[in-house]
């Protein structure tokens, strides 16, 4: 067959057209399979679902913080009531000292009282004797024979006078005696019986001040601890939030990228097909891209290694534990040993590590325990300086505590200023 001219521009406008139809077909393809489009992006209904879910946890914390609150108050009106009950206990228990030793004193009195009464009774009874020696049943009639003369007669007649007085002085002083040292027995005996009433109500008033202290210092302790469990809680949804209006955002840009992309390669296709209609020619040309990746490094550091408690929980355990990170950690706003210390953050990540949870703040802090006077301070025991510090108890004299900034934790041997010391509960 003769090939025309007209012949062959027919054959290619119909290669043309086909090359076309082919490289639509493959651009279709590849939009419909490529990962982008496959992924799910949230709608916008999920991104109002999630921020709604952040709004009622923040809700049900800010709930718990009233709680918190209200039960701070609570705990620091216990400790108030506790501390005066201690203060009273501290008063009987003084008072039930010098009583004691008062009615200590009145029994020797009285014990002395009574061996002078026995004194005076054994001397009584001596002069007594003595007159029946001397003259028999009739002292009187004895005189008046036995005198030579009136002179001797009156000088033996006074001197039976004064030994009638002597022996009458001598018994009313064994009475007086008597009488003194069953006084003073009764006043030993009743001083001390009302001293211990005294004491033992007042042991009673602190033992009950001391457990309503535990029962709102414990209820303080499982709120802040729920608090803490919805703070993670809204952290997540906070992230959940973000992530999912990020995901929203990334799905639009992504449908509009692929819609221009659409746009253009429709009004290319067209442009060609026109090209290729109106003179005959036909060419296309292909375009590739590259894409690149990046990547990252990750890095890890490590902390201070920790060495858990050696045993269970005492004073002398508190304090050996902590004295571990004496120059190892320095001072800030944390409780982490990997991080830093703050003076409360101190004592509540060791006390922490013995299954003892206690609140940030020295107020707070102090207020989960019972003040113990000086004398009985023992290790283990917080050092408390009010508003201002706390600290760890050495039980000799010094405390274990982080300083200030700039510093790191120290082992103080010395305690300075107006502080006082708490027992934890």
């Amino acid at each position: 067959m003769r090939v025309t001219a007209s012949s062959t521009f027919s054959g290619k406008r119909g290669l043309g057209a086909a090359a076309l139809v082919s490289a639509m077909a493959l651009a279709a393809t590849l939009l419909v399979t490529s990962p982008a489009a496959a992924t799910d992006y949230p709608s916008w209904d999920d991104v109002v679902a999630a921020q709604a879910n952040e709004g009622a946890k923040q809700s049900q914390i800010a709930e718990i913080q009233g709680l918190i609150s209200g039960l701070q108050a609570q705990v620091d009106e216990a400790q108030a009531v506790a501390q005066k009950a201690w203060e009273a206990d501290q008063v009987a228990q003084k008072a039930l000292a010098e009583g004691t030793a008062k009615a200590n004193s009145l029994q020797t009195q009285a014990d002395a009282a009574k061996v002078a009464s026995e004194q005076s009774s054994k001397r009584a009874a001596g002069l007594a004797a003595q007159f029946a020696r001397s003259a028999g049943n009739d002292l009187t009639s004895h005189l008046i024979v036995s005198g030579g003369d009136s002179d001797d007669l009156l000088y033996q007649l006074g001197t039976m006078s004064k030994l009638s007085e002597t022996s009458q002085g001598v018994f009313d002083k064994a009475k007086q005696d008597a009488n003194t040292a069953d006084s003073l027995s009764r006043q030993a005996v009743v001083a001390k019986s009302e001293l211990e009433s005294l004491a033992a109500a007042a042991d009673a008033s602190l033992q009950a001040a001391r457990d309503a202290q535990k029962v709102v210092q414990g209820a303080l302790l499982d709120q802040e601890a729920h608090q803490a469990e919805l703070t993670v809680q809204l952290a997540a949804l906070q992230q959940n939030s973000v992530q999912t209006l990020a995901d929203f955002n990334t799905g639009q840009a992504i449908a509009a990228e692929k819609q221009r992309l659409q746009d253009e390669q429709d009004a290319r296709a067209r442009a060609e097909a026109a090209a290729a209609a109106n003179d005959g020619g036909d060419g296309g040309d292909s375009g590739g891209g590259g894409s690149n990746d990046g990547g990252g490094d990750s890095g890890g550091g490590g902390g201070i290694v920790v060495t858990p408690p050696s045993q269970s929980i005492s004073g002398d355990a508190v304090v050996a534990f902590a004295e571990q990170f004496v120059g190892v950690v320095p001072y800030g706003y944390g409780a982490d040993p990997n991080d830093s210390f703050g003076c409360d953050g101190l004592t509540q990540y060791v006390y922490g590590q013995f299954g003892i949870q206690l609140p940030r703040l020295v107020s707070r802090q102090a207020a989960m325990g019972v003040q113990v006077s000086p004398q009985d301070a023992l290790p283990g025991d917080l050092v408390v300086w009010p508003g201002a510090h706390i600290g760890i108890y050495d039980g000799h004299g010094g405390v274990i505590h982080s300083p200030d900034w700039g510093r790191y934790v120290t082992h103080n041997p010395g305690l300075w200023g107006s502080y006082y010391f708490v027992r934890i509960l």
